[in-house]
């Protein structure tokens, strides 16, 4: 009876055993994001799964903060599933939770906002920011940073703009920081050197390049920064306008009633038949045409001056 007996506590043992989990803490660890998990407090473990182990545990400290978790503390915090089973600690009694903070300042964040302008303009452009008012230096977490920056509607059209900041670690936001500025943008323009009427082609001979702020131009649209070639007025353009993106349109090709050539050029095939355009079109554009023989209509693309391909 009494080999009976241990022969069940032994075998009870190792039941208990076999459950159990274990956990060696780390007396020390340095965070950069804003939530715990096992995997961060832990060195170790045995019996856990990866998503326990991933599962969030609590908040990390406030920036600039530190705090003290004991073993108990923990154990009130682990996942359900854990909550189960036997837990045996090893490692440190106590694990401290640092989360160190770095300090971003106003020509930091001068920096920032100046190269993400950088990526939406020209390369010979010349421009900077003026002032940044009540931008102070501000903390982020101290680490491996995802920096971005946001930049509001409109911001690359007007002399004061908004940024947002975005500084985020693993994919989580850490923090965020909203700016205002001031900036300047110069750059050469094409400035009409006499009146142009509209529908006229446009020449380089017409315009003279001088430098402008572009952000005191009147409207929403950039200027040009290539001259446009092979384009036409969309209005009458006074001189000393500044050409915009809004002031050419491409030139019509094809008028309505024209007889136009059409190649059609298909699974070997090549041929070009003559037909009767039912609209005008401008390069590219793909317009109804009528085969003076058969009468038979079909579409179209423009290619050159009256001079179309099959498009099916």
């Amino acid at each position: 009876m009494k080999i009976l007996t241990l022969l069940s506590l032994s075998l009870a043992l190792l039941t208990l055993q076999a459950h159990a989990a274990v956990l060696e803490l780390r007396a020390k660890i340095t965070m950069t994001g804003s939530t715990l998990t096992l995997n961060d407090l832990l060195s170790s473990s045995q019996g856990i799964s990866a998503d326990d182990l991933s599962a969030p545990v609590a908040d990390s400290p406030t920036l600039g903060n530190s705090q003290t978790w004991t073993r108990d503390e923990l154990a009130q915090h682990l996942p359900p599933a854990l909550k189960a089973d036997t837990i045996q600690w090893i490692g440190a009694t106590t694990c401290e939770v640092d989360r160190p903070v770095a300090t971003c300042t106003e020509h930091d964040v001068r920096g920032l906002i100046t190269a993400e302008l950088a990526k939406h303009l020209p390369a010979d452009s010349d421009f900077s920011i003026l002032e940044m008012p009540n931008t102070e230096s501000f903390m982020i977490p101290q680490g491996q940073l995802d920096t971005r920056v946001n930049l509001s509607a409109g911001s690359l059209r007007h002399e004061w703009a908004d940024a947002t900041l975005e500084f985020r670690y693993q994919g989580q936001l850490a923090v965020t920081k909203s700016v205002r500025f001031h900036w300047a943008y110069t750059r050469l323009v094409w400035q009409a050197t006499n009146t142009i009427n509209s529908g006229d082609p446009l020449s380089a001979a017409s315009f003279q390049q001088v430098e402008a702020n572009v952000l005191k131009l009147p409207g929403s649209l950039q200027p040009a920064t290539d001259f446009p070639s092979a384009k036409n007025a969309a209005h009458s353009l006074p001189e000393g306008k500044i050409l915009m993106e809004s002031d050419w349109v491409e030139p019509v090709l094809v008028k309505r009633d024209d007889l136009v050539t059409v190649l059609y050029d298909h699974h070997g095939v090549s041929i070009t038949v003559e037909g009767k355009a039912l609209s005008n079109g401008s390069r590219n554009d793909v317009i109804a045409v009528q085969n003076v023989n058969s009468h038979k209509v079909f579409n179209a693309r423009v290619v050159d001056q009256r001079s179309l391909v099959y498009d099916e």
